[in-house]
């Protein structure tokens, strides 16, 4: 049986959905109150060994396929897709040497997220 370590509830895209979104809806993120841009709402669950995600798609990401683990923006998540332009929040970026990108955003809420604890454990056992 794994060991849990942490859990939560993520909103999270992939950087092929982010690049086929529809950017006419792009400033409603910025000035409303709506939360980040994402495509999928799931539980999360990091493990010694992965992260497991449960929600409208389950996905298995093997901590030994991480390659890049950020917090920030970049060219294809910007400020302008996340309220206040980012000031309280910033995605967590975990690239894979399969090529695949994914941006969270782990225990949202009004103030900013849990993504500096998660990325402070994900890297504590990636190293």
């Amino acid at each position: 049986m794994k060991k849990l370590l942490l859990t939560g509830t993520a909103l999270w895209c992939s950087r092929d959905e982010l690049i086929r979104r529809n950017r006419g809806n792009d400033i409603l993120f910025a000035v409303t109150g709506m939360m980040p841009f994402h495509r999928h709402r799931a539980t999360v669950m990091l493990t010694g060994s992965d992260i497991e995600l449960t929600g409208s798609e389950d996905h298995l990401i093997p901590l030994g396929v991480i390659t890049q683990l950020y917090i920030g923006f970049d060219e294809y998540y910007t400020r302008g897709l996340v309220k206040n332009l980012g000031l309280f929040t910033q995605p967590l970026r975990i690239a894979a040497s399969n090529e695949q990108t994914w941006y969270f955003f782990i225990d949202y809420g009004f103030w900013g997220t849990s993504n500096k604890i998660w990325f402070e454990q994900i890297k504590s056992l990636i190293a």
